[in-house]
């Protein structure tokens, strides 16, 4: 990845699923949310309030559980989350199958290092790690907390040991999104002074005027978020009622010029406009 995009980050609405109706039609939307992220490699998906609509709260929470849900690696899910009404199209959903999705394995089938995800968890006076394995991994560090977390794992004196990984687990291989609700967008730039938008709108400038010069618009950025608005507002009408200098100093980009339909479905978008934006990354 070029050093101008160093990070990609993705912004939904919570009103991302008012216009579906049944609780299966939801979830599959959402899974295909979870594969355009991951397939363009997206490090973060904020999802925001919109102050617009009258978003239900089981529909908010569908989408963030849903999210973390698909991207958490199948033998971690049992552990992580109970069964519950919101999951219940869970199983039947298609898998993300990005690199940290690792299949179970024996204990004595790793010989070198091996990076997996994992939980740590407490086992009477001692912590361990659950990383997919036929038995737990004991825990080389300091916690006081469970947690799903990056675990390194490595064989110490004959011994399979779980040492945690503090940041990105490796340079270029892909280790999945984080999903951070927030209340509106304007958190992240008062998190991030080097934080760069780019609106997705009908009213802005074709992509195809833009593309030569969209890679020095984020030279000196440490993060990139795509903004999308909901089925039935575009950003402008959520963000506006927030935080007008955040969309003035947004660059707007009208990623679809000759689109043939009245409306782009979020689920369109994020793939039609992550793959414009990946052909800038590589």
């Amino acid at each position: 990845m070029d050093a101008f995009f160093p990070s990609l980050s993705v912004a939904i609405p919570d009103s991302s699923l008012i216009d579906s109706k049944s609780l299966l039609e939801k979830s599959l939307r959402v899974a295909q949310f979870a594969r355009a992220l991951s397939i363009f490699r997206v490090e973060k998906v904020y999802v925001y309030h919109d102050v617009s609509s009258n978003v239900r709260p089981d529909d908010s929470k569908l989408i963030t559980l849903l999210l973390e849900y698909l991207d958490t690696p199948q033998y971690l899910r049992k552990l992580l989350y109970p069964k519950m009404k919101l999951l219940q199209f869970a199983g039947m959903l298609p898998p993300i199958q990005s690199p940290h999705h690792k299949r179970y394995l024996r204990a004595s089938e790793i010989h070198s290092e091996e990076a997996r995800t994992g939980v740590l968890l407490r086992n009477r006076d001692t912590w361990v790690v659950e990383a997919g394995l036929d038995h737990t991994v004991p825990f080389i560090g300091h916690t006081k907390t469970s947690r799903k977390s990056n675990f390194q794992l490595s064989v110490k004196k004959g011994k399979l040991v779980a040492k945690e990984i503090n940041g990105k687990v490796g340079k270029s291989e892909y280790w999945g999104y984080q999903v951070v609700s927030i209340h509106n967008l304007s958190e992240i730039s008062r998190s991030l002074s080097d934080v760069k938008f780019l609106i997705t709108s009908r009213r802005g400038k074709p992509i195809s005027d833009i593309i030569p010069s969209l890679a020095r618009n984020f030279e000196h950025a440490s993060e990139v978020v795509l903004i999308f608005g909901s089925p039935r507002n575009e950003v402008w009408e959520i963000v506006d009622r927030i935080d007008e200098n955040l969309v003035n100093s947004s660059l707007v980009i009208n990623m679809f010029p000759l689109q043939g339909t009245n409306t782009v479905r979020l689920e369109e978008a994020l793939l039609g406009s992550l793959a414009i934006i990946n052909i800038i990354r590589v």
